[in-house]
């Protein structure tokens, strides 16, 4: 066990944290069973290889694309050669991290109807050594999995082989982290916010870490950087610099 996943387990605030997002994400679940008559296609979008509810305390960390603007936030995941959305809102979730020896997958989109949340979307995978492949280079960490694999259903209780795919990407991000500053004046960020839907849109990575990064990469979850002090990091863009650190550990 690497230091951050024995500071994570020894944190409370850590884990009140994660165990209150797993009961959210459970009474999520139970409202989308209660409304899939109405929205079908919930019966093909929440799936899990590992039993749920689940009970875990890990450091997660979030695979997010260049810029991370709210419409393109998430690198791509795909559930049955369908790509699941990768935009930015209350409750989502693309993270990897590990537990013991098994890389887990766990990601989550959530939306509201009549004022409650339910679940989109849910893939809660663990693949063993040999079911993923890792690439750990000077500047870059890659991970990729594709694999089809038994999986419950929990809408409907059903197991079913699903294939799931993605790849990952992490760039070195010392000296790709803009300041709001920077990227107020930039230009080829206007450019990127022009591609995704205007340049008045918002980074969602930076209005909540007060930086942006221009290249693939793995971000600590929300969770672990509003404890970053506790872990031993003075700010956030410390804890950010030394992500490759865990992967490196474990990989």
């Amino acid at each position: 066990m690497c230091e951050l996943c024995k500071k994570a387990k020894n944190i409370p605030e850590y884990g009140h944290l994660i165990n209150e997002m797993l009961k959210e994400d459970e009474a999520r679940l139970e409202y989308s069973k209660e409304i899939v008559k109405e929205l079908r296609p919930l019966t093909r979008s929440i799936y899990s290889s590992m039993e749920w509810p689940i009970r875990l305390i890990e450091p997660m960390f979030e695979a997010r694309t260049a810029y991370a603007v709210p419409n393109n936030y998430f690198q791509n995941l795909m559930l049955d050669g369908e790509r699941l959305g990768n935009s930015f809102a209350h409750g989502a979730m693309r993270s990897i991290f590990f537990v013991g020896n098994n890389l887990v997958l766990f990601s989550k989109s959530v939306n509201f109807k009549e004022g409650k949340e339910f679940l989109t979307s849910l893939v809660l995978l663990h693949l063993q050594k040999g079911e993923y492949d890792s690439e750990v280079e000077e500047k870059r960490i890659v991970i990729r999995g594709n694999i089809e694999k038994p999986m419950k259903n929990l809408v409907t209780g059903k197991v079913e082989k699903k294939k799931v795919s993605f790849l990952f990407r992490h760039e070195q991000v010392k000296g790709r982290i803009v300041s709001k500053e920077r990227v107020a004046s930039s230009a080829k960020f206007k450019g990127v916010y022009e591609k995704y839907g205007g340049a008045q849109m918002k980074s969602a990575s930076m209005d909540m870490e007060g930086y942006a990064i221009t290249v693939p990469h793995f971000s600590p979850h929300p969770y672990l950087l509003q404890l970053s002090d506790k872990f031993g990091y003075s700010n956030n863009k410390e804890f950010q610099l030394a992500v490759e650190d865990y992967f490196r550990a474990h990989l």
